[in-house]
Parts: structure tokens; sequence; C-alpha cells
């Protein structure tokens, strides 16, 4: 079978033989993309049971397609995906709240965190959903979550200081904590923090904030208008609705081991491991179980002391691929579009983010676009992610997807080089597509090359049976650990994303 988008392909393996990234995923309406080292994600859970070798082919073929597609780190892709989403789904018709109502007008605190909540908001008339989704709210782009957990110099005990002037020792010792009551109260006494950030008064501008999807997180849990079930429950709701199967490391910390890694890494051959112990020992033990710091310390840090109360924040921590990714796309823009025929105008409004989601600014977009300026007809909207991720969709409904883990870096010990393997799936982000129509290719390195050399075999097609195979055999066979030694600065994506979105708008 031919190859469909050979130049799409062969640009985006070139920037893996340069080291820019060593996984990707695209997708556009015709089509979804992967490509990536064979022993870089884990097959789905259902081959890793006891089951004979016909079961195990039974059951592979009933798996709906999106389970064959590798999960990536989605990093800021999770503002527009959770909370964003999370509010247009469950307010539906009430979209004026996002304009007209105050916060705290929305607000029925259950906890003394959403009592903090909405005093800071009733302090601030003027504040609605619409400042912190657009990022006009005032607030700073950035704090350390870990002040929760650990001292700082200066602060709590001034006579304490370390060399490097960073926090001398914990604070809070959530090893004992049972019941999730010292949790409870370092999650309360951080949101305080973050709030004492935001200003009485906002004028207007534009600050890109973590903080506020932190804050909107808040929200989402002391919402009056709807019943708060739990963070599973929420994103439950979401997979439910796009038939999708995001998850958040918060939620399942653990998981990100058979995600695409996201961190500078090895991967060895040196010491046979089983796949339990791999299990154990792999970098979601000591690395962490997602890219983002603040993330990163609300799902490890926090988790393990009481983890039936996990710590959300809605600014970074999604894991998904690119089947739902792209599913989440006619969501988007039919509310989108919704939103655009209010006659009100929103409160809170930014010239750069349209309810939460970025808007190009410039012909030099990373949306790719191909003529500029637009036309009033036709909105491009949005989000992009650290890790290398985005999403951008246009009013006439198209939309493309990249992903990428630009904040790894691949180097191997004692293992062989490894073959890529490429998956396409036209129309792959429709419900009910299935593994049987997957199209898969491999290509095998040439004799003594290296990882970043072993492009110059041609690509062979092959039933995915045996993509399933060739990938579960190279997974067993390494221990993939965090690189200590190297400091990993993510190359700028800016012209990549700008040149795949070309393509992919074209078509």
């Amino acid at each position: 079978m031919a190859l469909p988008y050979t130049s799409l392909i062969e640009s985006l393996e070139n920037e893996v033989q340069k080291g820019t990234f060593t996984a990707w995923s695209c997708a556009n309406a015709e089509g979804t993309w992967a490509a990536f080292f064979a022993d870089e994600a884990c097959p789905p859970d259902w081959v890793l049971d006891n089951s004979t070798e016909n079961d195990q082919d039974n059951s592979a073929s009933n798996q709906p397609l999106r389970a064959w597609f590798p999960a990536f780190d989605l990093a800021s892709l999770s503002k527009p995906l959770l909370a964003n989403a999370w509010f247009r789904h469950a307010l539906d018709n009430e979209t004026l709240l996002y304009n007209q109502t105050p916060l705290a007008g929305l607000l029925q605190p259950r906890s003394e965190e959403g009592v903090l909540l909405r005093q800071w908001a009733e302090a601030r008339p003027w504040l609605t959903l619409a400042h912190l989704l657009n990022h006009t709210s005032g607030l700073p782009a950035w704090c350390w979550f870990g002040r929760a957990l650990w001292q700082f110099p200066n602060e709590r005990n001034p006579a304490e200081k370390n060399h490097n002037g960073r926090a001398t020792g914990r604070i809070l010792d959530l090893s004992r904590d049972a019941n999730g009551e010292i949790a409870r109260m370092a999650q309360q006494e951080l949101t305080r923090h973050i709030l004492s950030r935001g200003p009485l008064e906002s004028d207007g501008s534009t600050t890109y904030s973590d903080l506020n999807y932190y804050l909107l997180a808040r929200v989402v849990e002391h919402l009056g208008l709807h019943e708060f079930r739990g963070w599973q429950g929420t994103l439950d709701s979401l997979n439910g609705l796009w038939d999708t199967q995001f998850w958040h490391a918060s939620l399942d910390p653990e998981r990100s081991q058979i995600a695409i890694p996201f961190f500078p890494y090895v991967n060895s051959q040196v010491v046979a491991h089983v796949y339990e112990q791999r299990k154990l020992d792999n970098h979601a033990g000591n690395f962490g179980s997602v890219h983002d710091t603040n993330a990163n310390i609300l799902s490890s840090e926090f988790r393990s002391a009481h983890q039936t109360s996990p710590f959300v924040s809605s600014h970074a921590g999604l894991f998904g691929n690119i089947v739902d990714v792209a599913r989440s796309a006619s969501f988007f823009i039919e509310s989108q579009q919704q939103f655009h025929e209010q006659r009100h105008s929103p409160t809170g409004n930014s010239t750069r983010f349209s309810w939460g989601l970025d808007t190009p600014s410039t012909a030099q977009s990373t949306a790719g676009l191909k003529t500029w300026p637009l036309t009033d007809d036709k909105k491009i909207f949005g989000h992009l992610g650290y890790t290398g991720t985005s999403l951008w969709m246009a009013s006439d409904g198209q939309f493309h997807v990249l992903l990428t883990n630009r904040t790894a870096q691949r180097r191997t010990l004692g293992a062989p080089s490894v073959p890529r393997i490429l998956f396409f799936q036209k129309d792959g982000h429709r419900p009910g597509a299935s593994v049987n129509e997957l199209e898969c290719w491999v290509r095998f390195p040439s004799r003594g090359s290296s990882h970043r050399q072993n492009q110059s075999n041609s690509w062979q097609s092959l039933p995915w049976r045996d993509a399933y195979t060739l990938c579960f055999e190279q997974f067993r066979l390494v221990t993939r650990y965090w690189d200590r030694h190297t400091l990993r600065t993510p190359p700028d994506l800016a012209k990549i994303r700008r040149e795949v979105g070309q393509i992919l708008w074209s078509h």
C-alpha cells in the first residue's frame, strides 16, 4: 500500500534525526498519523494478559482504534481540554454566565477553601469566568506549588538558608496523613497564597497564567450550578461526551510510564528487568508522572499521602493520544460558533484569547495560516502545549493537531538500534473506527546506524498484528529511566508547527 502524505512524514522524521523530538503524531479531518521508536510506548494493557495467541488476536480486533495510538503528555492543552471544556459542557445554553455573571454569584462553597475562593471573588465584583479563561484576571504567570510542602528561606525561618537559596526543608510531612487532613490543609494554604497574588482591580491586559487555570479547577469543585462528583467523574463525563480516553496525572500517576517519554531518558538492556519490576522502577517513580513541575508536585507529593483525594489543577497534567485530541475538535468548533453568535459583548475580553482559546495575531502564527489577514467569516482558534503539542481549529470545520515530545531526548545503553513504527488511519478520529482499518509501516535501521541515523532504509508495510508484536517485544526488552546527566532545553517548534499546519490545512 502507498505511504500517504510522504512529504509530511519525512519532514517530521528528519526532525527525529536531528534530535528535535523522538515521537510525533498529527491529525486533520482526513486522517491520523503517529510515528515512534518501537520500544517507546507500551502496547495497550489488554495485550499484557495471559490469553492464548488466538484469544489475543480476537481481543485486539475488537479494541477501539484509539487504543493503538501512543499517548503524549499534553501539557497546556489541558487548559482547553479539561476546565474550559467542562464549563462549556456543563453550562451549555447558559453561556451568558461566562460573560455577565460575577464569579462570586456562581460559587457554592463546599469547604473552607471554597469560602476563601468566594470571599476573594466577592471583593472583585467585576470578575467573571471569562477573566480567568482569557487570562485577564491580573494574576501573575506562575508560582511554585511546592511552597505548600517545603520551607522557603527568608519566609518562615529567615535564619535557615541553604547554599543555593532554595527551599530548606519540609514544613508538612504527609507520609502519616491517614485521613487526608494535612493534605487538605496544604491545598488550602496553596490556594490562599495564589488568591493573594490577584489584584483588586484589573486593567484588562492579558497575562498568560497557569494560576488562572489552577483557580478554574477550584471553581469546578465549588460551582453552585452542578454537583461536583470528583475529578474522575468530571473527566469521565468529558470522555463519555467525546468517546475518548484522556487521563490526568493526579488521578493515575503511574500510567504515564506507558506513554511516550516526556523527559531525557535512557533505554538500557544492560540489566534485565521483568515487566513488573520495571513498572516499579520506571520514570513514574524517579522523575515524575508529568513534565510540568507544578502538576508533578500535585500528582506525586500530595497523592502519596492520601490517594482518595487527588489534587488536580487544569493548567497541565492531562494525557491522551492523537485520536483523543482530534475527537474533541468538533466540540470546540461548535461551541465557539455559539459564543460568537452571542450579541452581548463579553466581559474579561482579551485581544489574544477568545473564550480561553488562543487566536493568531500575525501571519507567522504557529497555526500555519495560508492567508493573512483572516476574513471576517473565518475564525481560527486553538492552543499550544509546552511539551510540543498544538491544536488549531477553524470556524469552517477544519482542524489540525500536532503532538510531539520535544522535552525528551533519547539515549541507549547496551540496546541495539530500534525500528521506527508508523501508523496511519483514514478518518481515524471518527467514533467506531476499527483497528482492522489501521495501516502500519516499519523502518528498520541500517546496519551499524545509531538511532538518529536509521532512516536511510525505506518504510515497509506490515500487518497491524505484526506491529503489535514488534512493539510489545521491543518494549519488554529494555528498562527506561531518567537520564539525570542530560539537561534538556526544548527546541523551538514554531517553524515546524507552521509548516505542518500549512500542509494539514490544505487538505
